[in-house]
């Protein structure tokens, strides 16, 4: 089988997806990654030059929607997409006050209070000023006309109890895509250990 491209999400790293072997990038100011975020369309292209061929891409939350985007706009380095915790439009997930509320939140308390509320006691590099940038980007990202065009089979993994992306999200996914099974699981947004074994059985499906 050849190897997934993982894709982690926003103030997290490729360190998520530690029990996975594939190939395991870090977005621009996160964990390894050297280079400064410009925008979201620059970091899609960066993302289409780590993949020799066509191959599965597995994105979560951030991750999910950089996923989407590379299958529109390099379908011949997609073969599948298995997309976690990922809204179509999250700038509309919440109401407005919810997102102005988050965003006061990480200015005030840092990164690690969003983190500690996904996965607690991780420890990665960021770039607060410029992961900041991507996720105003992130949140007027309308995904909900090009999902469509997206003609990949499509994997929805998406936790019941998902304290960021509300389970709604994934439906309204589910809806937008051609081919899509949407898989609801127990935990929250970012699998646990039982999880986790979904995914890898999915990866290993022809």
């Amino acid at each position: 089988m050849k190897l997934p491209l993982f894709i982690h999400g926003w103030a997290f790293s490729s360190k998520v997806f530690f029990p996975f072997t594939g190939i395991k990038p870090d977005l621009p100011a996160h964990g390894g990654s050297n280079e400064i975020y410009t925008d979201l369309d620059k970091t899609v292209a960066k993302l289409a030059l780590t993949i020799p061929d066509k191959r599965d891409v597995v994105g979560w939350s951030l991750g999910g929607s950089l996923a989407i985007l590379l299958a529109f706009k390099f379908p011949e380095k997609v073969k599948r997409l298995f997309l976690i915790g990922t809204s179509p439009f999250f700038g509309k997930a919440w109401p407005e006050e919810n997102l102005r509320a988050f965003k006061i939140m990480i200015r005030k308390k840092g990164v690690s209070a969003f983190r500690s509320m996904v996965i607690p006691n991780f420890k990665d590099r960021i770039e607060e000023k410029y992961a900041m940038k991507m996720l105003e980007d992130y949140i007027n990202l309308d995904l909900r006309d090009i999902i469509p065009v997206v003609k990949k089979e499509v994997f929805i993994l998406q936790g019941e109890k998902d304290p960021i992306v509300p389970v709604k999200e994934a439906f309204i996914l589910h809806s937008l895509f051609k081919r899509s099974k949407l898989i609801i699981l127990p935990g929250g947004h970012f699998p646990a250990e039982d999880e986790r074994a979904v995914i890898s059985s999915l990866l290993k499906s022809s």
